[in-house]
């Protein structure tokens, strides 16, 4: 009898489970088919440029799959190709399809090709932005995709306005939407950027990770990291350079914000023929060598072990802090802390260059700091207003002072 029961209740399940399986099988049919009727015509002809693509295929495993999918420059191929992947997968989501609503799990390129360009201001994609449904909710509550990734990708921007050319290479990249409702995403990318600075070549292996929320007006906060390793800008180059970052209540009234930022560089060589740069950095040594009633050292190449800083804004405070700099002819610390309602300011300088050193601080007013020790009059001039050029320069970005 339990036998029997047992049977009946297991031919149950099995009907369901195939009924359901059937059902979804229809519902992904009917997708794919919507896709391939959109893809082949209606959204070419929205779109004002051509598509085309080798096939279209559905698997109930994998969504639906297309092969050498392209999409040209406006208005056709004549004009050359804005987009083009090896292969796309499509694939819906389940529980939404029973609910006959069309949102994807997820969409996913391999070895995309994107080309962008842009002529006085203007971005060749403006039109398709144009294409975005209008909603007073913000654009990002219209994506429907829970994670998009490129594999192998190639991203290449030319700034004609600008003369300059981006390009980043076999790119892994992954966005990701956390909720159906709000605009919480993750992203993280990696590849080989290159450009040309000045007619030299500029190289960097790069990772990207971040987080960012959304709120109505747009980006409300976010944090992340930035890595990039084996940097080479001709014969300039940097071992690594790293940056993190926590920017919370950006929407919100200055006094409400509230940042964190990082950043750490390590083996910089800079070759002696760079004049520019030796130059600049010469007339710097020679202010903090005069300081010292010493005469400024001679340098050919420059080289940098380490560099290191942090950022810091709350609650109308701000503090460039814990700046170390360690290269082979000058040790540096230095801080700068700003109070923003008190209008009032801290600064702090270590210096070593060879076996002199200058150790200085100011504190009081921004308008006249107090300045120890006592320097002589041009040097105490020319160090106020190196001070008050840090300043102006960090209040015209946060102007926590209220002016």
């Amino acid at each position: 009898m339990n036998f029997t029961r047992f049977r009946i209740v297991a031919a149950a399940l099995l009907l369901f489970v195939a009924g359901g399986g059937a059902f979804a099988y229809f519902k992904y049919k009917k997708i794919s088919n919507y896709l391939i009727s959109q893809i082949s015509g209606v959204a070419a002809n929205k779109l004002g440029r051509q598509v085309k693509f080798k096939s279209i295929s559905f698997s109930p495993l994998r969504g639906v799959v297309i092969k050498e999918a392209c999409v040209s420059r406006a208005p056709d191929f004549s004009k050359g190709n804005f987009f083009c992947a090896a292969k796309t997968v499509i694939r819906p989501r389940f529980a939404a399809l029973m609910k006959n609503q069309v949102y994807f799990s997820r969409v996913a390129f391999e070895k995309p090709v994107l080309k962008v360009r842009e002529r006085n201001g203007v971005w060749d994609f403006a039109d398709l932005l144009a294409l975005l449904p209008e909603t007073d909710k913000g654009v990002y509550l219209t994506w429907n995709a829970s994670e998009l990734t490129m594999k192998g990708a190639v991203l290449e921007a030319d700034l004609e306005t600008s003369g300059l050319s981006l390009a980043l290479e076999n790119a892994n990249i992954t966005l990701e939407h956390y909720s159906s409702f709000g605009g919480n995403y993750g992203l993280s990318a990696d590849g080989l950027v290159k450009t040309v600075l000045k007619g030299k070549l500029l190289s960097a292996e790069v990772k990207l990770k971040t987080d960012a929320n959304f709120d109505y007006g747009g980006l409300s906060s976010t944090k992340g990291s930035f890595r990039a390793e084996k940097i080479s800008c001709g014969a300039i180059t940097l071992e690594s350079l790293k940056s993190d970052w926590n920017l919370f209540n950006m929407r919100k009234p200055l006094a409400e914000k509230n940042y964190t930022a990082s950043l750490a560089a390590e083996k910089l060589v800079i070759p002696g023929q760079e004049t520019s740069i030796k130059d600049g950095v010469s007339k710097a040594l020679a202010l903090f060598s005069a300081a010292m009633g010493r005469s400024a050292p001679k340098i050919e190449d420059i080289e940098m072990s380490s560099l290191s800083a942090a950022f810091r804004l709350d609650n109308s405070a701000l503090a460039l802090s814990d700046l170390a700099l360690r290269t082979n002819f000058m040790n540096l610390d230095a801080g700068l802390a700003i109070d923003g309602p008190a209008k009032t300011a801290e600064a702090s300088l270590d210096a070593a260059i060879g076996s002199s050193r200058i150790k200085m601080s100011a504190s009081g007013p921004m308008s006249s700091p107090q300045i120890k020790p006592m320097l002589s009059a041009t040097l105490s001039t020319k160090f106020r207003e190196a001070l008050t050029d840090i300043e102006t320069s960090l209040l015209k970005r946060f102007p926590v002072t209220g002016e």
